[in-house]
């Protein structure tokens, strides 16, 4: 038998778990300490992982057991049973991401708002890319803590998120609970399919610009680690760093510190 019809409560359990480690942690504002940059603290950190992560196996899981518009690589029986297994705990993995960062925006809203585009977001991402691909006649931007490029991503991957929460409930409350009609139902399942096709596209683009291409891999480890080179930041991220030096974020030489423990925005920005 699934799990889903097993395990139900967890489905509803993992939204709450992540309400709830959301109000216990204590989150940690970026900061300069010697030659790092701290930009990702460990809550932030935990959350990103478990809703990728989540997100990355209910997608395989998912495309296994095949969409609206795509065939299922398992007919009925223990594999589409295992499968189905698999899709669960992926599941339970991006709702408590999801619902941790939730309720982390919820708690400090300039952790939403720095991942806004601003007004000249396409113009930016034009002249950022253009000239790493070698257009040097395009004007030099500055970025902030996220590029321009991420922050039209995040309203995408916000979006899909959405979707993807609100009609996986209710496919959970109908297999589990509720009796829907058929018409409803099929809705929902070709919002939950496309919502899925979206968010593929975008787990994709992420991956490729966040971690495959060069110019990200001295960014990409601070979500492994937390901190990322200050040379990098500097060059890379202006905006971000010109406002930390500003609040007097910054340790000349922290003599293996880390940031201290403080939840304050700085400015208009703060840690995520």
């Amino acid at each position: 038998m699934p799990w889903f019809d097993q395990l139900p409560w967890l489905v509803a359990l993992a939204p709450f778990a992540g309400f709830f480690c959301a109000a216990l942690v204590k989150r940690r504002d970026p900061m300069i300490a010697g030659d790092r940059v701290y930009r990702h603290d460990p809550p932030a950190r935990v959350s990103h992982w478990t809703h990728a992560l989540g997100v990355a196996v209910c997608l395989i899981s998912g495309i296994v057991l095949g969409l609206r518009f795509t065939p299922a690589f398992v007919t009925d029986g223990p594999e589409a049973v295992l499968w189905m297994n698999v899709h669960f705990v992926a599941a339970v993995s991006f709702l408590f991401g999801t619902f941790f960062y939730l309720g982390n925006t919820v708690i400090s809203s300039h952790r939403f708002k720095e991942h806004l585009p601003t007004r000249d977001a396409v113009v930016t991402t034009i002249h950022h890319y253009g000239r790493k691909l070698g257009f040097k006649k395009l004007s030099p931007v500055e970025e902030d803590k996220y590029f321009e490029s991420e922050k039209i991503a995040y309203l995408m991957a916000l979006g899909c998120s959405v979707l993807l929460v609100v009609s996986g409930l209710v496919k959970a409350l109908a297999h589990v609970v509720l009796t829907l009609p058929d018409p409803f139902m099929n809705v929902i399942t070709w919002t939950h399919d496309v919502a899925a096709a979206l968010m593929l596209l975008f787990f994709l683009a992420h991956v490729f610009f966040a971690a495959v291409v060069p110019f990200s891999w001295k960014t990409f480890p601070s979500m492994i680690f937390g901190w990322m080179p200050r040379e990098e930041a500097e060059r890379e991220h202006k905006i971000w760093v010109r406002r930390l030096k500003e609040s007097g974020r910054v340790i000349e030489d922290p003599q293996g510190a880390e940031a201290p423990a403080v939840n304050t925005p700085i400015e208009d920005g703060g840690a995520q």
